[in-house]
């Protein structure tokens, strides 16, 4: 088993440097950890139990008060891609260079156009470090709108599902293999399902991890009662950035979420169906945050910003945001996460389309579906990331459909993350 990774990983070296493709090694990443940093965790207070320290120290440039006053006239970026394939724009003589993987940027859009979306966000960031590699967001139906990834308008689903796994997990009472009874249809909840004296019409069972990977409504509203309760899952959603800013370049709507007090609320809540609201580029740090062993990092766009005369005023340093969950926590949640590609609700989509990332590489997944307003429609998540024990790459895709389906947040995820490793 060793042997046949380490070959899968020559190949994957041998078919970058064939293309000239990105430099993703072990030595470039501690490389891109010790640059300098970006003003907005100086001026956005961090959240989430206390401070974590970042994997290496870095002697970052400071940023002039000139360089935060260009990047305050942007309300969202122009992705704008130069002959050498560096995104860049312009403000007041002064040039912002963007952190987007060329490749994968343009990938997330064509697929997203091919299929004409109505709506459409896709998010990649690297889990270590939190650099954004794309950022892509097309409409049909509004083709003049910006900003989608940074919009907190979108009904979180059955991502939250991850979030009350890691409560649940974190009170060891629980773990990937305990059984749950349940009665009937896993995906309709009513009262009486997550009543504590259902238990002669609990016919059904299912361990947790089964759970997550099939998106069991019924099993996780009876979680959410049983184990997690109010406050455990108002901390969980907290611990991953729900109801507090996050730090970006550019401006984006923090992600709100609310926890009913009565059972049936919390059942709800805890299984998807609840008030709670999240962004494209936070949905890609929930999983990153799982892939980088509980650790959320601070999400940022901007590579440097010159002046007219090409000296670099700063440049971005790698920064924690928060610790979401412990390292045992997110070790046990990314394996119930595996099982979502290769035996849940995505692994159609994987094995039809990509094989090879779901056997070679090893992807952890989670996906959500639920109607939405803002804009209306069928809400379509997949927020994921690979490999799974080394991640370098975190995503969260979102297709929102109408009467006519076009395709899922999985299809555009699977797609983009075999352009990112070459398959």
């Amino acid at each position: 088993m060793v042997d046949g990774w380490r070959t899968f990983q020559e190949e994957l070296v041998t078919s970058r440097k064939r293309r000239g493709r990105r430099k993703w090694a072990i030595a470039s990443l501690v490389a891109a950890l010790g640059v300098g940093g970006y003003v907005a965790g100086a001026i956005v207070p961090r959240f989430g139990g206390p401070e974590p320290r970042p994997r290496s120290e870095g002697k970052a440039l400071i940023p002039s008060d000139t360089c935060r006053d260009v990047l305050c006239r942007i309300a969202w970026p122009e992705l704008r891609r130069t002959e050498s394939g560096v995104y860049e724009q312009w403000v007041d003589g002064h040039r912002i260079v963007y952190t987007l993987d060329p490749e994968l940027q343009e990938q997330a859009l064509s697929v997203l156009r091919q299929h004409e979306v109505p709506y459409g966000a896709f998010v990649a960031v690297e889990p270590a470090t939190g650099k954004v590699l794309a950022l892509a967001e097309y409409s049909r139906d509004a083709p003049k709108d910006r900003g989608f990834c940074g919009r907190a308008t979108y009904p979180a689903a059955s991502l939250v599902k991850l979030v009350t796994a890691a409560a649940a997990l974190a009170t060891g009472k629980v773990g990937p293999d305990t059984e749950f009874r349940y009665e009937g249809n896993p995906y309709r909840l009513s009262p009486r399902k997550i009543s504590a004296s259902n238990g002669r019409r609990e016919n059904n069972v299912s361990t947790l991890a089964e759970a997550l990977a099939k998106s069991n409504n019924v099993v996780f509203a009876k979680l959410g009662v049983e184990v997690v309760g109010v406050e455990r899952l108002e901390a969980a959603l907290g611990a991953f950035g729900f109801n507090r800013p996050i730090p970006f370049d550019f401006r984006i709507q923090a992600s709100q979420a609310a926890v009913p007090r009565q059972e049936f609320g919390l059942g709800e809540t805890a299984a998807g169906f609840g008030d709670v609201y999240l962004s494209p580029i936070h949905a890609a740090l929930i999983g990153a945050a799982v892939g980088n062993r509980g650790l959320m990092m601070q999400p940022y766009l901007v590579d440097t910003v010159e002046d007219s005369n090409g000296k670099v005023l700063y440049r971005t340093v790698p920064a924690p945001l928060a610790r979401s969950v412990d390292k045992r926590v997110a070790q046990q949640l990314a394996r119930m996460m595996e099982k979502t590609v290769t035996a849940g609700t995505s692994a159609k989509v994987f094995s039809r389309y990509a094989p090879k990332l779901q056997n070679e590489v090893g992807v952890a997944g989670k996906t959500g579906s639920l109607t939405g307003q803002n804009p209306p429609g069928m809400y379509e998540w997949f927020v994921g990331f690979a490999p799974i024990e080394e991640p370098k790459i975190a995503v969260a895709s979102l297709v929102v459909n109408r009467k006519l389906w076009q395709i899922k947040g999985t299809y555009v995820a699977q797609a983009v993350m075999k352009e990112f490793f070459g398959l």
